[in-house]
């Protein structure tokens, strides 16, 4: 059998940029959240990623626990910041002195919404069977996740890349449910519980008053 190459860290890398530069570029009087130490956060996450790409040979034991725990801290972040947002939307606040207005509101929810979806897609990545280096190992631990190809014999080899956990996170956002691969863990059933939870809170109550401000 051939031996397996790890996988890339370059689009898990380029997916957290692409999710710290919005939080960092947008003006401070077009947000409302969220706070700025979670883009510190997410940096932290990207340092550590990049050193783990950077070094050749295995992932050092030390590496994961601490990408998965500064993950685990952004997760609680991002539902906070959520958690936020809908307390300001339902009492109807004021930011700065200022009523949130729909371009406000949208820019707000649109960032805690990629955030959830680019924050857990990570975060199912490194923990399904071990991360991406569990998952080539042999014997690799079990699965978290059980994607539609792994039940085919005829991919015997065929193991999940970051794009298939970050569609499992996307798809559970704007479904709220599994799609195409199911849960297998009680971890990965909470986590997507709480994800999914995150984006019923802003998809209903935020961007819900987003349309109603919106002039008819």
């Amino acid at each position: 059998m051939a031996e397996r190459v790890p996988e890339s860290y370059a689009w898990p890398l380029t997916a957290i940029v692409l999710v710290i530069l919005p939080q960092l570029l947008i003006p401070g009087r077009d947000r409302i959240g969220p706070p700025l130490f979670v883009p510190v956060i997410e940096i932290g996450v990207f340092v550590i990623m990049a050193a783990i790409a950077a070094k050749p040979g295995p992932v050092p034991r030390r590496a994961r626990p601490a990408v998965l725990t500064l993950v685990a801290i952004l997760v609680v972040a991002n539902a906070a910041a959520a958690g936020r947002l809908v307390a300001l939307v339902l009492d109807n606040g004021t930011v700065g002195g200022a009523h949130l207005s729909a371009s406000r509101l949208l820019v707000a929810g649109s960032l805690v919404v990629i955030t959830n979806v680019v924050t857990f897609g990570v975060l199912y990545w490194q923990l399904d069977g071990g991360g991406p280096a569990g998952r080539i190992a042999e014997p690799a631990p079990e699965p978290d996740f059980q994607f539609p190809q792994m039940i085919d014999a005829d991919s015997s080899t065929w193991h999940p890349e970051f794009f298939d956990h970050l569609y499992v996170a996307y798809t559970n956002v704007l479904a709220f449910s599994p799609t195409d691969a199911m849960p297998l863990t009680h971890r990965v059933k909470g986590l997507m519980a709480l994800q999914s939870l995150i984006s019923i809170a802003v998809l209903a109550v935020v961007f819900a008053r987003v349309i109603n401000i919106l002039p008819s």
